[in-house]
C-alpha cells in the first residue's frame, strides 16, 4: 500500500485476514472443477493460466478483495515485450476487451471484480465473473492468430 491507496496485489494490511494457502487451493480447485473441460493450469500460488495461443496466456488471479484477469506472455516472457507485441492491435484490441494494455503497469488489459475472496459465500459469484470474464478475452484474443 502506498500513500494510503489501496493496491491490487495488496493482501494482507491494516488488520485484513489474509486469505491461507488451503483456502486459495480450494478457490481454485472449485473454479477449475466449475470449467471442466476448460483447460486451466496453475500460473502461481495466486492464479491460474489459460493459454490463447503459442505467446498469449490469459491469467487468472486473486486477492483478499478481488478476482481478476490480464493478458500476458508465456513464463519467462518479459511485461514490455508483450505490451509491444500487443500494441500492434491498439485501440481496437482495448476497446474489445474493455481495459487498457497499460493501464496497470506489469499487467497488460487488466480488469478485477471486488468482493471479498475471503469469505467461501463469495466465491461462486466470483466463478461466475471470472467464467464471463475469460471467455470473452479468450474469443476476443484468438482472433488475434
Amino acid at each position: 500500500m502506498s500513500n494510503g491507496k489501496l493496491d491490487e496485489w495488496d493482501i494482507a494490511h491494516r488488520g485484513l485476514r489474509s486469505i491461507s494457502s488451503p483456502e486459495i487451493k480450494a478457490f481454485w480447485n472449485g473454479y477449475i472443477t466449475h470449467r471442466h473441460p476448460v483447460p486451466i493450469e496453475r500460473g502461481s500460488l495466486y492464479s491460474r493460466w489459460r493459454h490463447v495461443s503459442d505467446d498469449l496466456v490469459i491469467s487468472l488471479y486473486l486477492t483478499n478483495r478481488s478476482v481478476g484477469l490480464f493478458v500476458r506472455g508465456q513464463r519467462g516472457e518479459r511485461y514490455r515485450t508483450t505490451l509491444n507485441r500487443l500494441a500492434a492491435h491498439e485501440p481496437q484490441l482495448g476497446q474489445a476487451l474493455g481495459a487498457s494494455l497499460g493501464g496497470y503497469e506489469g499487467c497488460c488489459y487488466l480488469t478485477n471484480h471486488p468482493l471479498p475472496v475471503t469469505d467461501p459465500k463469495s466465491w461462486p459469484r466470483a466463478y461466475a465473473w471470472l467464467e464471463k470474464q475469460d471467455e470473452r478475452y479468450y474469443r476476443v484474443l484468438s482472433k488475434l492468430g
